[in-house]
């Protein structure tokens, strides 16, 4: 239709006002029918028609050119005026077939936008839910990494005051484990002092044992030496025969010494048993400390052993947290680097804007100075035109 009318439209500006065409055509019709007033008319408004259609083609091929103005329209012989009419009606026809098509497109444009919008009037047309879920997936995933990220965060922080505390333990582990050591070596020197006193103590043993043997077997040789005195020493007594009693009185002396003997023997081996007993409480307290000594000991190295396992363990702990933090810097550096090199920017655009600043208020202050000095020669222009005009004056007054 827009073909048509087009057609329409230059047709009645081309022909001359003494001639009438008129042009029917149905979209849905069968056939067509063409009428021209003047045959050289309508050949005329075709070939513009056909011209303004091939324009396009010829812009595209030589878009630099000029279109060459169109040929003076010929009068066309009378024995062709059947064959110019056929081929009119043919180019005709195929414009109304044309015509119809886009007709036809139009139709089905109009139908599928009517369609479209009748959906979109219907509160059913557009299923909303289908629209929505997707955005809720979204807001639930973004929701989500907001709580995964304030996690890592707290995660970092925990891990930061974990690393100080575990920082301070090993510290204190460090110490207590020096004071241990120290503890330990003063055990060691102990028990080697205490042996030394041990073999000292049985240095002793052995010696007071060999003197109580010397002196036994001195005791025992002064013993049968004596009695060996006793048994062949001839005694001469003069007494009265009568009171005398031989036999009597060298039992009594044989008594005397051996009670003598008795109560000396008796006598050092109570010095000895006293030396013994002193010597074996002696000898029993250093067992007792040795013993105690070494069951401390066995407890101090099993405590050393706990110890350095925990310290492996928090120094493997430490290294593990550390490496974690290590990979959190890096992360958070990474994300931080744009945000650094935005503040760059606003920091060297700040620094522009302040040279700017500092450049235009130095140039106002300059303005203001000429300003001044040119109000000031202002004045003094002032002044000397009042005084060029006043002295003038003067002679008229006189």
């Amino acid at each position: 239709m827009a073909s048509l009318g087009r057609i329409q439209a230059e047709t009645a500006a081309v022909m001359p006002s003494n001639t009438s065409a008129s042009m029917f055509g149905g979209a849905g019709g069968r056939g067509s029918r063409v009428s021209v007033a003047s045959l050289e008319g309508l050949r005329n408004v075709l070939r513009n028609e056909t011209e303004k259609d091939s324009a396009p083609a010829a812009a595209k091929a030589k878009p630099a050119a000029a279109p060459a103005p169109a040929p003076a329209a010929q009068p066309a012989a009378p024995g062709d005026d059947k064959q110019t009419l056929r081929g009119l009606n043919d180019r005709l026809s195929g414009y109304l077939g044309r015509v119809r098509q886009l007709e036809k497109e139009n139709g089905d444009l109009q139908k599928q936008i009517d369609e479209i919008l009748a959906k979109r009037k219907a509160p059913e047309g557009r299923d909303w839910d289908k629209v929505e879920k997707p955005l809720d997936d979204l807001k639930k995933q973004i929701k989500d990494l907001t709580l995964d990220n304030a996690k890592l965060l707290l995660q970092i922080d925990n891990t930061n005051l974990a690393n100080d505390d575990f920082k301070e333990k090993l510290e204190d582990e460090k110490k207590a484990r020096k004071e241990l050591e120290k503890d330990v070596e003063d055990l060691k020197k102990t028990i080697e002092d205490t042996k030394l006193n041990v073999k000292q103590t049985q240095k002793e043993v052995d010696l007071v044992k060999e003197e109580i043997k010397r002196l036994e077997d001195e005791h025992k040789e002064e013993v049968d030496a004596l009695r060996e005195k006793i048994k062949d020493s001839v005694v001469r007594v003069e007494i009265d025969s009568q009171n005398s009693n031989l036999a009597e009185m060298l039992n009594k002396i044989r008594g005397q010494y051996e009670k003598l003997a008795k109560k000396n023997l008796k006598e050092t081996e109570d010095w000895y048993q006293s030396k013994f007993d002193h010597i074996k409480v002696e000898e029993a307290q250093t067992n007792e400390a040795f013993i105690s000594g070494k069951t401390e000991l066995k407890d101090l190295l099993k405590q050393k052993q706990t110890l350095e396992i925990k310290i492996q363990s928090m120094h493997s702990m430490n290294h593990n947290l550390e490496e974690t933090l290590k990979a959190s810097k890096i992360e958070y550096g990474q994300r931080l680097a744009p945000l650094n090199k935005l503040i760059m920017d606003l920091q060297r655009e700040l620094k522009e804007v302040r040279a700017e600043v500092e450049r235009l208020v130095e140039n106002n202050k300059n303005l203001l100075c000429v300003k001044m000095k040119l109000e000031a020669e202002i004045d003094n222009y002032q002044q000397l035109i009042l005084g060029m005009t006043a002295e003038p004056e003067r002679p008229a007054k006189a």
